[in-house]
């Protein structure tokens, strides 16, 4: 989220041309207001849309136009609309209660602030409204949910969430190298790790994890994993298959509180591949979870190692 502590930051926002998007909307002052009932509602609509997709800030007393910022406003009085305020209005129209929900005064003048409310996405039940409707955030606006979309959301609270982050075993260096310190033509054996986490409350009971390497690389050591044989991705793109089986008994399930670190395996290879990338990804089946995602490992002619994987 965006750093807007301070008037100079929400200033930075109009100046810099900061556009509303799928993170960030702005709101004129005059959308707050005790008195007004629809505004309340519409507050809970837009701040229970922010935590049904990725949350977000909204920026009161940030005046736009066209989704662009247009200047800050005179604010609110801080002392008729104090921060807990916008809490207990959102806690009457907004169920389940938001975790993490965090509404901040920004002083604009002696005794006038701007709000800004910091909106996390939603790890739980999906937020309904007190007009008995579900909304979320597309873009710039905010659209009703369709069933499919509240049945899914309800449905990822109940199964497990997994993903990989793979780990090159640096310290605290900034990159890893290749190293040749034995024999010329061939490296020494390089280490990969893969982490397990899951972002769900529901634990996964069986879990079968697969690493696809490229083929070019020469497997040494497995620590944990089973060589299933090759997979072929495209035309090109042959890359070995390995395989770890999780489950009960013999292992604990894979819950939010606890990542597991599975092997490192080692591999090694020839010099004459420095410069040269690496097709690299996983798939993960368990019960209720399949994810899947790609990337490679760059070697560079110097022999510096980086992952390239997309963010999961």
């Amino acid at each position: 989220m965006l750093k807007l502590d301070t008037k100079a930051e929400l200033e930075l926002l109009h100046t810099g041309n900061v556009k509303e998007g799928l993170h960030l909307e702005y709101k004129a002052s005059g959308a707050i207001d005790k008195k007004d009932d629809s505004k309340k509602l519409e507050m809970a609509r837009d701040v229970s849309a922010f935590a049904n997709a990725d949350g977000g800030q909204i920026v009161y007393s940030m005046t736009e136009k066209d989704h662009e910022p247009a200047g800050l406003d005179d604010g609110v009085d801080a002392k008729v609309y104090p921060e807990i305020w916008f809490e207990q209005v959102l806690q009457q129209h907004v169920t389940p209660t938001i975790a993490g929900l965090r509404p901040r005064h920004v002083p604009l003048s002696k005794s006038m602030v701007a709000v800004v409310i910091d909106i996390p996405s939603t790890k739980g039940d999906p937020h309904q409204v007190s007009d008995g409707r579900y909304y979320r955030r597309h873009n710039f606006n905010r659209l009703i949910m369709e069933h499919y979309e509240i049945r899914d959301a309800i449905r990822r609270t109940l199964e497990p969430a997994l993903q990989i982050e793979f780990e090159l075993f640096k310290g605290d260096a900034a990159y890893k190298s290749v190293e040749f310190s034995q024999f010329r033509d061939e490296s020494d054996p390089i280490a990969l790790g893969a982490l397990l986490s899951n972002t769900s409350n529901q634990p996964s009971m069986y879990t079968v994890v697969s690493i696809f390497i490229d083929r070019r690389v020469k497997l040494v050591s497995l620590d944990g994993f089973e060589q299933v044989g090759e997979t072929e991705f495209s035309p090109g793109d042959r890359r070995h298959h390995l395989r770890a089986k999780i489950g009960i008994p013999g292992a604990y399930p894979v819950f939010k509180e606890m990542s597991l670190a599975l092997g490192p395996f080692h591999f090694k290879i020839s010099d004459r591949l420095l410069g040269q990338k690496f097709a690299l990804g996983y798939q993960i089946k368990a019960p209720g979870c399949l994810k899947e995602s790609h990337g490679f490992l760059e070697i560079g002619e110097s022999g510096q190692m980086h992952l390239r994987m997309p963010p999961n």
